[in-house]
């Protein structure tokens, strides 16, 4: 959850370490089950949400990114970080907001093409966020101002910050490659295959 801000993952991690010393050593979770745990209270919340209720619907997110943040915070305290679990983390976060996304407009609180929308826009952003480390958050969080904004607005707001954060990443990633090949030097067969493994993750 705190892949781009690992300072303030640290700080957050030191604050609630006997959560996670509970969680992990009391209850013998692993930080797979707990992400798979968050997806399912996050599935409940969609479950919820496409009934109308707002407010008890929220409640059940917020328990669902409550147990999203402990995941990696488990597996940073207890050097369990993995790059397996971080795809899990990456792929049940995206199922649980597009199954969310998707609940809103069956509860009728937006149209099913803003709830597409808003899905593609995340799902591309994904596709490169790993590369240019850029990552806006504004995903299940926006959906909270719900209570004081209409969901239409807020879907719009996800999708334009989602596309333009997939736009000006694909930049990122173009300006990082260049620069690379500028260091390199050489013939530019050379230099593209050399910057390309370069930027390999």
């Amino acid at each position: 959850m705190y892949e781009f801000a690992p300072v303030l993952g640290s700080t957050v991690d030191r604050g609630i370490r006997p959560v996670l010393r509970f969680v992990h050593v009391a209850l013998g979770l692993s930080p797979d089950q707990v992400t798979w745990a968050a997806f399912w209270v996050s599935a409940a919340a969609a479950a919820v949400f496409a009934t109308g209720r707002v407010i008890p619907a929220l409640v059940l997110m917020g328990v669902g990114q409550v147990l999203d943040a402990l995941d990696g915070g488990i597996a940073r305290e207890f050097g369990l970080v993995s790059a397996a679990g971080h795809r899990l983390d990456t792929r049940l976060d995206r199922a649980s907001e597009i199954v969310i996304f998707l609940s809103c407009a069956v509860g009728g609180l937006v149209s099913f093409r803003l709830a597409a929308l808003a899905s593609v826009a995340v799902l591309l952003l994904t596709t490169i966020v790993d590369r240019s480390k850029l990552d806006p958050g504004m995903k299940r969080f926006a959906l909270y101002f719900g209570i004081w904004l209409p969901y239409p607005l807020i879907f719009t707001i996800i999708f334009v910050v989602n596309l333009a954060a997939y736009v000006v990443g694909l930049l990122i990633i173009d300006c990082r490659f260049q620069r690379d090949m500028d260091a390199l030097g050489g013939d530019l067969n050379t230099v593209a295959s050399r910057a390309a493994r370069l930027g390999t993750p």
